[in-house]
């Protein structure tokens, strides 16, 4: 995966394939790295695994009685939905394969990361569904419509005492000033429709 990222790809040029390509060594090195770092940090990183994974069932329930009622019900796309321990913090999510990474010192919170992941699963699968309208919408403002209300529903009162989130950090600052608008025309626990209605507003 950090290859993924370390992979840039601008207008057709992949940098970092030149860079390996010139000092093969990084390359090496980078691997040598990460299988060091599990190596020295598996009782660690399960005892992170195990404790987030209990965490996170005690919380499910709660969280996923509060969705489904934002969704209207709406089926959660099939799939078994898993979340990897990460040691880089990127936290990709897969829409297809239902899959996410959470980093395992992340600043937010596993909670908080695992709830963010499951609800770009149900949001994109809703809008494929439901609201066939938003399919003339670009990949990168769909993207920016799911991160907004993914900020937007963790914020509301009724998910952060479910999931007890203590404090929201900020998401991605050029997402704030929309996050910020929308969140102040909110007063209740918005269904989904409504908060799409507001995602849409100039």
């Amino acid at each position: 995966m950090i290859m993924e990222f370390l992979g840039l790809n601008v207008a057709g040029v992949n940098f970092a394939a030149g860079i390996f390509e010139t000092h093969p060594k990084i390359k090496k090195a980078i691997f040598q790295y990460i299988d060091s770092f599990y190596k020295i940090n598996t009782p660690l990183l399960n005892k992170v695994a195990i404790e987030f994974g209990e965490r996170w069932r005690s919380k499910e329930k709660s969280f996923f009685s509060i969705v489904n009622s934002i969704f209207e019900n709406h089926h959660w796309p099939k799939g078994k939905y898993i979340g990897y321990l990460s040691i880089f913090d990127c936290n990709p999510r897969f829409l297809k394969n239902k899959t996410f990474q959470i980093f395992y010192k992340h600043k937010r919170g596993h909670i908080y990361i695992i709830a963010h992941e499951l609800l770009h699963f149900i949001f994109y699968d809703y809008i494929d569904k439901k609201r066939k309208d938003l399919k003339k919408l670009s990949e990168n403002e769909l993207w920016k419509f799911s991160e907004i209300a993914n900020d937007v529903l963790l914020g509301l009162p009724q998910l952060k005492m479910a999931l007890g989130i203590q404090k929201q950090t900020r998401g991605y600052p050029a997402l704030q000033k929309s996050i910020s608008k929308i969140k102040n025309g909110i007063k209740t626990v918005p269904n989904i429709d409504y908060l799409i209605g507001l995602l849409l507003r100039p």
